[in-house]
């Protein structure tokens, strides 16, 4: 799973719809969750410059 260019859009979309993981994925769930959740609070998109 990679976030690349995602737009505003998407990362509220990912923000507000968490991940659902299967037990044998739930660290690399949670680290993923995390990075949209700092893209999401310091506003980090491909619109952005």
């Amino acid at each position: 799973m990679w976030l690349v260019n995602c737009s505003k859009k998407d990362i509220d979309c990912l923000f507000f719809n968490k991940i659902v993981y299967k037990k044998a994925d739930k660290v690399q769930a949670q680290q993923y969750q995390k990075m949209v959740n700092l893209c999401f609070v310091k506003d980090i998109n491909s619109g952005r410059y």
